[in-house]
């Protein structure tokens, strides 16, 4: 029986536990201080008990490793590791090579969740199995046992950088803009990155707008002066057409249920005031798509601010003051964001809720509120899923 380390406590992490239960002997190394792991690691004796520290690890102990996605890859124990070329692995690519699935990788800065979702409920309507795993629902391992005749996998550029092995029939890239460069140091990293996912693909799905920095793809679909939800369907549509399915997408059209916290329009006042969600933009590209949907209902009062992520806001401050008719920034690094906006068109806030309050107080009639932030959410929420939620009670009075 092999013996495996595991980085990482997360729900990747816990999930590959399950997986290897009864196969391998195995550990869990996290670098978080013990009370600051997962509640639901924490609850979980038998995994508490394979916990180790830093400390108490010999590598020689070890077969092998898999490692979990946003592990900190600069840990001593992590360069150890590649220093003694101890095999190592993700979650995704043993998942790629035990299930027998055709099997869609599908990654990008923004729209990755739409896109699989999309495929998930156009496949099962038209009689195929097909699930949406990984970053957009539970981890692949999770499924390994379950018979599907597709695997719609998200893939992050965390998984992408750990991962050398992901084999798949077909992989697509939807976009790339500038997105995690606390992470990935560049643009040039995070470009490498993105395109490691086609090292192994049969065929390799690329943006047209992107052409200059998606390498080798064997088809671009069209994306020239679309919005993001045209060009998600074209990414549908061309990985559909890679399959040999002939599948009529305005047919499903007017039946897809769309995901929560992007571009959700879910309240009107009694002003006329459009409320919109887009907590889910967590990058520049993102909430510049958001702003130019949003301007099709009145002028725009945007609400953006949180955790840069380490990206440059310049441009994206100039934008915003030629689009948008109030900016309200508020949060971690919202002196990053308010650098190039017009003065007479600015107004700070510490949090979300003083931000609201802020909009209200100044969008008029008929105009438009947007939260769609362009950074991650994690200077004060756990989640752009709980950012979103908050957004929306604040607003509902609930």
């Amino acid at each position: 029986m092999d013996s495996v380390l595991i980085l990482g406590t997360g729900i990747t992490g816990q999930s590959v536990g399950r997986f290897l239960k009864n196969k391998s002997k195995f550990n869990f190394f996290d670098s978080r201080d013990k009370e600051n792991l997962p509640a639901e690691f924490i609850r979980n004796k038998e995994f508490l008990k394979k916990l180790k520290t830093y400390k108490d690890i010999d590598l020689k102990d070890y077969s092998r490793v898999i490692c979990s996605p946003g592990f900190d890859i600069n840990h001593p124990i992590y360069k150890e590791i590649i220093k003694k070329s101890i095999p190592l692995e993700t979650d995704i690519e043993i998942f790629t090579r035990e299930h027998n699935s055709k099997k869609i990788l599908i990654t990008g800065t923004n729209g990755k969740s739409s896109v699989c979702s999309m495929l998930e409920q156009i496949l099962n309507k038209n009689g195929f199995k097909a699930k949406a795993i990984g970053n957009i629902g539970l981890p692949v391992l999770d499924y390994i046992e379950e018979s599907l005749s597709f695997s719609l996998i998200e893939v992050s550029s965390f998984h992408l950088e750990i991962s050398n092995n992901l084999k798949c029939d077909i992989a697509a890239i939807l976009n790339i803009t500038e997105d995690h460069l606390d992470y990935h140091k560049s643009f040039k990293n995070y470009l490498k990155t993105k395109n490691s996912i086609f090292t192994k693909a049969k065929i390799k799905i690329g943006n047209e707008i992107n052409k200059n920095d998606i390498f080798n793809a064997d088809i671009f679909f069209s994306s020239k002066n679309l919005g993001i939800e045209e060009q998600n369907l074209n990414a549908v549509d061309a990985i559909l057409t890679s399959l040999n399915l002939n599948i009529n997408l305005e047919n499903f059209l007017g039946n897809y249920l769309k995901l929560d916290h992007r571009f959700e329009i879910f309240h009107q006042d009694k002003k006329g005031r459009t409320y919109i969600n887009d907590s889910k933009a967590t990058n520049i590209g993102a909430a510049k798509e958001a702003v130019e949907s949003a301007k099709k209902f009145g002028e725009v009062n945007i609400l953006c601010g949180g955790r840069g992520k380490g990206v440059d806001f310049n441009k994206f401050s100039n934008f915003l003051s030629e689009n948008c008719k109030n900016i309200i920034v508020y949060g971690e690094d919202r002196n990053l964001i308010k650098s190039n906006v017009h003065k007479e068109k600015l107004y700070e806030a510490k949090d979300l809720k003083e931000a609201l309050k802020i909009a209200e107080r100044v969008a008029l009639i008929d105009e438009v509120i947007l939260l769609s932030p362009a950074c991650s959410s994690l200077d004060a929420f756990s989640s752009y899923h709980e950012r979103g939620d908050t957004f929306k009670k604040m607003v509902l009075n609930e």
